[in-house]
């Protein structure tokens, strides 16, 4: 990590209340017309926050996440673009109905107001950003959310904005979708928090009476690459102070991550630590640097019998993923390590690869025993 800067300076995001966002859709359509009504081509200031992502992204060494830089901004006219002009408009016009209204909508939502203008639903996602990042608010304050995705079951109590408590433990055994931008505050008395890549392995989990054999707990899944509100609920965990009988030396919530022992699941498992490109401007609200891979890691193959019939070939899209992971320098050396490791060997390992026996809780128990396998 030697070229990584210590020194910069990054953007952050502040939450704000509704009048004040209001004001600031008014003031930035007012200044678009007013170029109009002058004869000057529409500017708007940008973050370039669609195309080449990358190069406005870098890790924070202090925050331990990635981060949007604070020096990117710069003037685009919509001279030569008048659709974006639109689609601009278009989206300030909606967001600000649902502030005036305080309702609010999912992006999905959003793209069915007007689907000829906006032609995909990629469209409004990199305009309703675009615009978050430049007013350098997170994506709730325009009152747009997402579909609600990850799932959550185990020793928590969500409390929402409106005062109502999810249980997460009295509800059934197929867990509950985590809230999208409602929580206001968490209650646990959990011992730790394992993060699933995979529903099925979420629902093989609760099937196999988790909470029974291991306490109190919380475990979570965000079926797949995260949502926001899952990766949210994560850090909110992540930063809570709580006395931890499991293992003594540990002032927060253990946070350990159980995936898939190949590139794609290295990549989501960064997305939950460090927080996507995409998202850099907001991932001070969204990252959880504290938490720990517990497996599937290659040494386990051998040390926990997997068997070798339940190895699977790394394909060409295994590989690219990768060596674009090993471009990351801010990747610690043990993944790297794995990465290698995988590349070498030509084999990846699935987490079911551990239901095959009903060895998963097992394997479990074990690693949780073994805080200086976590990677």
């Amino acid at each position: 990590m030697d070229n990584i800067h210590e020194s910069k300076a990054f953007l952050e995001t502040t939450f704000r209340p509704r009048d004040w966002v209001i004001q600031k859709i008014e003031s930035m359509i007012e200044k678009l017309l007013s170029n109009i009504a002058n004869g000057s081509p529409p500017v708007l200031q940008t973050v370039s926050n669609v195309k080449r992502r990358e190069c406005h992204t870098e890790y924070d060494v202090q925050s331990g996440t990635l981060r949007r830089k604070s020096n990117n901004f710069k003037d685009v006219s919509f001279l030569k673009n008048p659709r974006g002009f639109a689609i601009i408009i278009r989206i300030l016009d909606i967001c600000h109905e649902l502030l005036i209204h305080d309702v609010t909508a999912t992006k999905r939502d959003i793209y069915y107001k007007d689907v000829r203008l906006f032609g995909n639903q990629h469209t409004v996602d990199a305009a309703i950003d675009e615009l978050a990042c430049l007013f350098r608010v997170p994506r709730a304050c325009l009152n747009v959310t997402a579909s609600a995705k990850g799932l959550v079951a185990g020793a928590l109590k969500i409390i929402q904005k409106d005062k109502t408590i999810l249980d997460c433990q009295s509800l059934n055994n197929q867990g509950i979708l985590i809230p999208t931008d409602q929580i206001d505050r968490v209650e646990t008395n959990a011992e730790f928090v394992l993060v699933v890549e995979k529903e099925a392995t979420f629902q093989y989990l609760l099937s196999s009476r988790i909470f029974e054999k291991f306490g109190p707990c919380i475990i979570i899944t965000g079926k797949g690459y995260p949502d926001l509100a899952t990766r949210q609920l994560v850090k909110i965990l992540g930063d809570l102070r709580h006395s931890n009988n499991l293992i003594n030396s540990f002032e927060t919530i253990p946070i350990l991550g159980f995936f898939d022992n190949d590139p794609y699941g290295i990549e989501i498992l960064s997305v939950y630590k460090f927080g996507s490109t995409a998202m850099s401007f907001d991932n001070e609200n969204l990252a959880t640097p504290i938490i720990k891979w517990l497996g599937l890691h290659c040494a386990d193959w051998q040390k926990y019998n997997i068997s070798k019939n339940t190895l699977l070939p790394l394909t060409s899209a295994d590989r690219k993923k990768a060596y674009q992971l090993l471009q990351r320098e801010y990747f610690q050396d043990e993944w790297r390590n794995e990465i290698c490791r995988m590349l070498y060997m030509e084999k990846k390992a699935e987490m079911q690869s551990l239901c095959e026996n009903d060895d998963i809780l097992n394997y479990l128990m074990m690693k949780f025993k073994c805080p200086n396998s976590w990677l």
